[in-house]
């Protein structure tokens, strides 16, 4: 019986061990995604919302700009912070709320590559000519949209400020213009807590 509690050990040592490793989260529940948590001084999820929305507003409200219902491409979307913010997902972001509008037209870049190679493929023997999609028939970019975000940390005494400044522009292909700017700012307070003796 002994043998065999010994022989165990290393197995319940184990156990504890992933046990204790693991997350411990007693409960969850959903909340709504607009809800604002700041527990952080770095960019968050409704600092990115919260740009989206603005600028995305802000360029639909250009009716002359958009009344022949451009094709857009989104170009760069570069971070001139000293953090690591997901431009993607907020280049993601802006177009989504562009295109629920229905007034711009997007080109996916990021399937140009595969939808070469599926017209390459269309165009050789093994697809029936009558339904094979014809090259030269893909639609150019009218504008580019881009855009830059740049951060302030300034820490005073007991409080930090964080400021982001984030700029998106339209360009007119045609000429290179800027056809559209504007920026959206987010400015927040934070305090530090002191814990100890």
């Amino acid at each position: 019986m002994t043998k065999k509690i010994i022989l165990l050990l290393p197995l319940f040592a184990l156990m504890g061990l992933q046990a204790g490793c693991g997350r411990q989260y007693s409960k969850g529940k959903y909340i709504p995604a607009d809800e604002i948590i700041l527990r952080s001084d770095k960019f968050v999820e409704a600092d990115l919302q919260a740009i989206a929305d603005h600028l995305s507003g802000s360029l639909l409200k250009e009716e002359d700009l958009l009344n022949k219902k451009p094709t857009v491409l989104m170009s760069i979307m570069t971070n001139s912070t000293d953090e690591h913010i997901d431009m993607k997902s907020l280049s993601d972001k802006i177009r989504t709320e562009l295109f629920k509008s229905k007034k711009l037209r997007f080109i996916n870049e990021t399937l140009r590559p595969t939808a070469k190679e599926e017209l390459d493929y269309e165009a050789g023997e093994y697809v029936d000519p009558a339904s094979a999609k014809k090259k030269g028939r893909q639609l150019g970019a009218d504008y580019l949209i881009s855009g830059n975000i740049v951060s302030i940390k300034q820490p005073v005494g007991r409080q930090e400020i964080v400021y982001y400044k984030m700029t998106l522009e339209m360009t007119d292909l045609n000429t290179n213009i800027i056809a559209w700017t504007d920026e959206m700012e987010v400015k927040k307070r934070f305090y530090k807590r002191f814990t100890g003796n």
